[in-house]
């Protein structure tokens, strides 16, 4: 279950147009070729990936020479260009992933997954929390139909990249990330807008301002955040 989303930015000027119902949406390639000042954030050298062998279950030969398994530095990872081509929208989500149920002894754990993490501080000093998911969700399909875009929404999965092995479903590209990156907690937009040479495109969606905060930083928002079961138990 998705409960809001809070999306980050590094300029208060962005804030304050995505509350004003526009979506920047980068290609997915420029994701991966983006590279972090402090790490990877943003920047994710394998996005856009359909595909991840460990060295133990592939072979590579080059002029009929076999390359053993154990002299392979790293997985191999298969990118797509199509997916690749195609824009994204990624926005973090507090959802219920990782808990079956909740009880006033989990509800301390229960929020601290739903708190942005500080290594998410990275992505930008401000915020804006969309407060009914649910409709959010709503008026992106309702504008993505009014286009006649392709498109697909979802959670992102986060996969095991050091035992991993294997070809990924293919309604899931573009939706796959190594468990490095699992506290982002992510929900995505993936358009194909059919541009050539694909570039960056906004999708508005009209006012948000009914179902968004102001804007705010990451801390505040956790500062604020507060959880209640009907039994009385507070977090």
């Amino acid at each position: 279950m998705i409960y809001a989303f809070v999306k980050i930015f590094t300029e208060k000027e962005h804030a304050e147009a995505f509350i004003k119902g526009d979506l920047f949406m980068q290609t997915v390639s420029a994701f991966k070729e983006h590279r972090d000042s402090s790490g990877e954030l943003r920047g994710d050298p394998m996005e856009g990936i359909v595909a991840w062998y460990q060295p133990t279950n592939v072979k590579v030969e080059v002029g009929g020479n076999q390359i053993l398994s154990e002299d392979i530095a790293a997985p191999i990872a298969i990118h797509s260009k199509s997916v690749l081509d195609k824009n994204a929208f990624c926005i973090y989500s507090l959802n219920s992933r990782g808990f079956e149920a909740i009880s006033a002894q989990t509800l301390r754990d229960f929020k601290s997954i739903l708190e942005i993490h500080e290594s998410c501080y990275g992505l930008g000093a401000y915020c804006v929390a969309v407060l009914n998911a649910q409709e959010f969700i709503n008026r992106c399909s309702t504008a993505i139909k009014d286009r006649n875009l392709e498109g697909s929404m979802g959670l992102v999965d986060y996969f095991d990249e050091l035992n991993f092995s294997g070809n990924f479903p293919a309604e899931k590209h573009g939706y796959q990330k190594r468990s490095f990156f699992s506290r982002q907690r992510e929900y995505r937009i993936v358009l194909d807008i059919n541009r050539t040479p694909s570039s960056s495109f906004t999708l508005n969606i009209g006012d948000l301002s009914d179902i968004t905060s102001n804007v705010i930083s990451p801390s505040e928002f956790n500062k604020h955040l507060e959880i209640s079961l009907p039994d009385g138990s507070i977090a």
